[in-house]
């Protein structure tokens, strides 16, 4: 493809602004060129707005324009960012590929399975290049752990999210805190831990159980509706076992993440360094209790990056570009359609917790008539 890639960006939120701001660092390197920007409300696309997140940002060319469906119409462009809530998807997906536009899908991809799968079908039969915005999977040392797992049996996986609120009052907080636009904290937030799960498993979730707490309904006009807790286990398809925990307290102001894995033979661990504990040694059961010191395995050296980080963000947005520019899936560590599994597991899990913590296979969640209920768009939405 010839000369920087032409992109535009739908959503000018805080996660869309936030996209703006590498592709206009990748845009100095001439590598891409942001020619359009969408969003409905027009305070958004202020320069000034957009600036308070993209602080490099001017407009020059870019095209800005009210409407997704707009943009998508008239702009010329090579690839597209979506960057809008899950709940308020009205096709675009489609729209995009009937101009074999390459598709950037910020996670969660839609809050209704069959929506979601059927947007994997357009950009299948379309033939574009795709990817959903897992940026965790570019963190330097979730790499490092993926690779250290890739010939070894995971067989249990434990990640502990203690997070406070650090915002007052659902007006502040609608997107990740209203159950009604996030779907959950499990699905707007857990999706991310999720994936991570499947990307050091190198494996597919089987299965789901869940069970949530509620926040009690007097500190809704204060704190909001999000739940205050949620327990989930997933069950891996070659037989690993995950616990995630997500806990949304008030007043806590905190914010904390456990992670430990642990494989037939060693047990990894975040701490100064990504440490791998397991005895190797020749001699099995060795004469001599090994010290810790005997066991441990520096996989990647500290300090740890922030996962969440600017630049695990900026190195996807780079490599979605370079793929698309240079006709390179393989650069890419997930598409739209290999992240669905992620997707699934979340939105699977609010329905076993619905069922009172019912075992919830995801084959039977994501074909059977049973769960059709819940995988559809609810009519009027």
């Amino acid at each position: 493809m010839p000369g920087p890639l032409k992109v535009g960006v739908i959503g000018g939120g805080q996660r869309g602004l936030q996209h703006v701001e590498y592709l206009v660092r990748l845009q100095a390197d001439d590598e891409v060129r942001l020619v359009a920007l969408a969003d409905p409300q027009p305070e958004n696309l202020e320069e000034g707005s957009i600036q308070t997140r993209a602080s490099t940002y001017r407009q020059g060319e870019t095209k800005l324009y009210g409407s997704a469906h707009q943009m998508l119409q008239e702009a010329e462009i090579d690839a597209v960012w979506f960057v809008i809530p899950p709940n308020l998807h009205k096709g675009e997906t489609q729209l995009a590929t009937g101009r074999a536009i390459a598709i950037f899908a910020e996670k969660p991809q839609t809050l209704f399975y069959d929506e979601a799968a059927q947007q994997a079908k357009t950009i299948r039969d379309a033939g574009v290049i795709s990817t959903a915005g897992f940026q965790m999977r570019y963190g330097p040392w979730y790499v490092a752990l993926s690779d250290y797992t890739a010939d070894r049996a995971v067989t249990s996986i434990t990640m502990v999210d203690g997070g406070g609120e650090e915002l007052g009052g659902p007006q502040n907080r609608i997107w990740t805190a209203n159950p009604a636009w996030s779907g959950s904290s499990v699905v707007e937030a857990g999706i991310d831990q999720t994936d991570l799960m499947r990307y050091w498993t190198h494996d597919e979730i089987d299965w789901v159980q869940a069970a949530y707490v509620e926040r009690d309904h007097s500190l809704h006009d204060v704190e909001g509706d999000n739940l205050s807790a949620y327990t989930v286990v997933y069950g891996f398809k070659r037989g690993a076992v995950a616990n995630l925990i997500f806990t949304r307290p008030g007043r806590v102001y905190l914010n904390k993440r456990y992670d430990y894995i642990l494989t037939t033979h060693s047990q990894v661990k975040f701490e100064d360094e990504l440490v791998a504990y397991g005895y190797h040694g020749h001699e099995y059961p060795p004469t001599e209790r090994p010290t810790a010191e005997d066991v441990r395995q520096v996989l990647a050296s500290g300090p740890h990056p922030n996962p969440m980080g600017d630049e695990n963000s900026l190195e996807l947005d780079r490599k979605f570009a370079e793929a698309v520019t240079q006709n390179r899936p393989e650069f890419l560590k997930n598409t739209f359609e290999s992240s669905l599994n992620s997707l699934a597991a979340v939105l699977a899990a609010n329905v076993s917790h619905e069922l009172k913590g019912e075992r919830t296979y995801l084959e039977e969640f994501t074909t059977g008539d049973r769960f059709a209920r819940y995988r559809n768009r609810p009519d009027g939405q």
